[in-house]
C-alpha cells in the first residue's frame, strides 16, 4: 500500500474511492492504491549454492532427492531452474595477471543426430602452473578454424594483448591463427604420439612391417623429448629415411612428412624455455574426461541447450586445473 500521509498513527479504517483504484482516508486525507493479491503459492527460492553437490561433491540428482526426502522429478526441475539462473550471471573467474599462455581444445557430442562442438579455452600465466578456464562456447558442426577465430576474438582485447603463446592440437588452421596474432605456437605432442600408437601398435605383431612401425614410434618419441638440437637433427634424418622405406604405409608416411614440416612447432617448449610451456593439451584433455564422466553420471543433457548449461555449471565450480610446463625429467636421450 502506497501512503502519502505524514500521519503514521492513522489506521485508515474509513476510506472512499478517489479515482480509479485509489482510496482516500476520511480521517487524515491520505490516498493510496491497494496492491493486487497474487494467486497461487509463492515461487520457490532457487539456491545456486546447492549446485555444488552436483558439480563438486559428485552427487546425482536422485541421490540428492533421497537425502532431502523429495521426489527426483521435483528436485530435477528445481536443479534445472537453478542452473538456468546460474548461467545468466556474468562469468566470475578472472584471467591471471602477467604474460599469458592460451591453451585450447574442443570436445564434441551428438544430439538429435547432429554434431555439436564445445570449445574450451584456458589461460595460464607464464610464471604459474594453474590454468584458468573461460566460459565455454557451443557451436553446431565440427571443429573449424573459423569458429576458433570467432571465439578468440570474443576474448577481451586487454587480455588478448597479454597472450604470448598458443597451445593446441594440430587442427586445420591452428598455425595460421597463431601467426595472425603474432603468437608462438606449441603443437600438442601427445596427439602425435597417440596417432602413431593407434597405427603402429605395441604387441600387435600381426601388422605388416611391425619392426619398422615400432622404430617410427620410438623415433617420434625421441623427437618430442630430446633437448639437444644436434641429437634432434640426427634423429630427424633417421625418421625421414623410415618414411622413404617402400614398406612404410601411406598413412605413416603422411604423418612423418607433417611432423618434420612442423617440427619446430612441436618443440617450441624447448626452443623458448623461459616461457615454461606445456608440451601437450593434457590439462584440457583431463577436463574433457571429467566432463564426459559427469554427463554419463547425470544421464541428462538431451538437448544442446542443456548440454552447455551442464558444462558451464561444471566449469563454474571447477574453474582451474593444474597445467605444468614440460619437465626435464621427461626427456630421454
Amino acid at each position: 500500500m502506497q501512503d502519502n500521509t505524514t500521519n503514521s498513527h492513522c489506521s485508515h479504517r474509513r476510506s472512499i474511492s478517489h479515482g480509479g483504484r485509489r482510496k482516500k482516508c476520511l480521517r487524515c486525507g491520505a490516498t493510496w492504491t491497494p496492491r493486487a493479491k497474487k494467486r497461487g503459492r509463492k515461487p520457490l527460492k532457487h539456491h545456486v549454492a546447492r549446485l555444488a553437490k552436483t558439480f563438486v561433491e559428485k552427487f546425482t540428482v536422485v541421490q540428492q532427492a533421497r537425502q532431502c526426502a523429495q521426489s527426483p522429478d521435483a528436485l530435477s526441475k528445481r536443479h534445472a531452474a537453478s542452473l538456468t539462473i546460474l548461467i545468466t550471471r556474468p562469468w566470475p573467474h578472472q584471467p591471471p595477471a602477467g604474460s599469458l599462455i592460451l591453451v585450447m581444445d574442443a570436445i564434441w557430442f551428438h544430439k538429435k543426430s547432429e554434431r555439436y562442438t564445445i570449445y574450451l579455452v584456458g589461460l595460464r600465466a607464464v610464471d604459474e602452473d594453474t590454468l584458468h578456464f573461460l566460459r565455454p562456447v557451443i557451436r553446431p558442426g565440427s571443429e573449424s578454424r573459423k569458429q576458433w577465430q570467432e571465439i578468440i576474438e570474443e576474448i577481451p582485447e586487454e587480455t588478448r594483448k597479454r597472450i604470448l603463446v598458443m597451445v593446441s592440437d594440430s587442427f586445420r588452421g591452428a598455425g595460421y591463427i597463431a601467426k595472425a596474432h603474432g603468437w608462438f605456437f606449441q603443437r600438442c605432442q601427445a596427439h602425435l604420439l597417440l596417432s602413431l600408437e593407434k597405427r603402429c601398435g605395441s604387441n600387435k605383431r600381426v601388422l605388416s612391417w611391425w619392426e619398422g612401425r615400432q622404430r617410427i614410434k620410438r623415433l617420434a618419441f625421441d623427437l618430442m623429448n630430446l633437448k639437444d638440437e644436434q641429437d634432434v637433427l640426427a634423429t630427424a634424418d633417421q625418421y625421414f629415411l623410415m618414411g622413404q622405406d617402400k614398406r612404410c604405409p601411406v598413412i605413416l608416411r603422411q604423418i612423418i612428412t607433417e611432423t618434420l614440416r612442423h617440427l619446430e612447432e612441436f618443440r617450441t617448449c624447448y626452443l623458448y624455455p623461459e616461457l615454461r610451456l606445456p608440451g601437450t593439451t593434457n590439462a584440457l584433455e583431463n577436463t574433457n574426461g571429467r566432463i564426459r564422466s559427469l554427463l554419463n553420471r547425470s544421464r541428462g543433457c538431451r538437448t544442446p541447450e542443456s548440454l552447455i548449461k551442464w558444462i558451464t555449471g561444471f566449469l563454474w565450480f571447477n574453474p582451474t586445473v593444474t597445467c605444468r610446463p614440460k619437465r626435464p625429467t621427461e626427456l630421454r636421450r
